[in-house]
C-alpha cells in the first residue's frame, strides 16, 4: 500500500493496515531502517527473551488467540 509523508515527516497508515493491525490512537511503535526501507512494530508487540527452567522463552504482554495463530497459519500456506 501507498503513503506520503507530509512536510513535517508524518506518515498516514492506511486504514485497511491500521485495522488489520489493531493500531489505535495513541499506539506506540519501534521504527527501524530495514534495508531500504522501515520496519514499523507495535512497541507492544514486541517480544522479549526470559530464561525459564533453562531454556529461552519468548514472552509478550500482548495475548495470542487461537484465531491469530490460525491467520498466522493460513498466510504461511497462501
Amino acid at each position: 500500500m501507498e503513503a506520503t509523508v507530509d512536510e513535517v515527516g508524518r506518515i498516514v497508515v492506511p486504514k485497511a493496515l491500521r485495522d488489520r493491525l489493531r493500531l489505535t490512537p495513541g499506539t506506540k511503535v519501534d521504527v527501524s531502517e530495514y534495508g531500504d526501507g522501515l520496519h514499523v512494530t507495535p512497541v507492544s508487540r514486541t517480544a522479549r527473551l526470559e530464561e525459564r527452567d533453562g531454556r529461552l522463552v519468548a514472552v509478550s504482554e500482548t495475548p495470542v488467540t487461537d484465531d491469530d495463530v490460525l491467520a498466522l497459519v493460513d498466510a504461511g500456506r497462501r
